[in-house]
């Protein structure tokens, strides 16, 4: 090891930070990569740099390299820090709110573990997530109450800030109005794809509404989140409807 694979390795670090960073064609990125793919003593470097700097590598993908912050790091990535759009007014609201749709999101693409390690895109709609939510609500609700872990009570006080709201509130303007289901659902989507971790596949839209396929920045980032009461209860819901459409 010397200074000039240590200097490669922040740099390989630096590009995984920079969610719109690609590694295309021949440049650095892709040559970084690769030689993060090839060679075991660089990948060690690589690790260690990243370790360093409160930072877990999680694998090489074709988005590029995937890291997540330790809890406990300056990379940690909170709903306060996430870029999701919190207002200073509303915070609470809408803390529980993005935080309870990304639960169900991943319970809705992904509910069972297999899923988890599936390298296939799952696509979703705004529609099919809302209606999703709000017919498993009661549920999740329920097995918070039953569950003395703080995650789990507090996604139970999400759903029932969820229940409280209307399902639209279109805008004189057209569109919708804040503080309201199909809102938040619309926002967490385009929030998704402007963090790098979905993308719009508008070839896919119909009479239903625009299409978004999850990527692998998003399937990586999400182990966390499985370990959740709530998220079981969801998965559940998800697995069921998957065994009536085969059956």
């Amino acid at each position: 090891m010397n200074l000039t694979d240590v200097t490669a390795a922040a740099r390989l670090i630096r590009y995984a930070l920079a969610t719109k960073e690609r590694p295309s064609g021949d440049g650095q990125y892709r040559v970084l990569l690769d030689r993060y793919r090839t060679n075991t003593e660089f990948a060690e470097i690589v690790g260690r740099v990243a370790d360093g700097l409160g930072l877990d590598v999680r694998m090489p993908t074709q988005l590029g390299l995937l890291i997540a912050g330790h809890a406990d790091g300056p990379f940690a990535v909170t709903l306060d820090n996430s870029g999701l759009p919190l207002r200073t007014q509303h915070k609470l609201q809408d803390r529980r709110c993005f935080g309870l749709l990304l639960v169900a999101l991943v319970a809705y693409a992904y509910p069972n573990g297999e899923a988890l390690v599936d390298t296939t895109n799952p696509t979703v709609r705004a529609i099919e997530l809302e209606r999703f939510l709000t017919r498993h609500i009661t549920t999740a609700i329920e097995a918070a109450d039953e569950s003395d872990d703080e995650i789990d009570q507090q996604l139970g006080a999400a759903a029932r800030t969820w229940l409280d709201l209307p399902e639209v509130l279109p805008s004189e303007r057209g569109g919708l109005r804040r503080d309201c289901r199909r809102d938040y659902v619309q926002k967490t989507l385009d929030y998704l794809v402007v963090q790098g971790r979905a993308r719009r596949e508008m070839a896919l839209d119909d009479e239903h509404g625009s299409v978004y396929a999850l990527n692998d920045r998003f399937r990586v980032g999400i182990s966390e989140v499985t370990e959740s009461v709530v998220f079981e209860v969801l998965a559940r819901a998800s697995r069921d409807v998957d065994d009536e459409v085969e059956s």
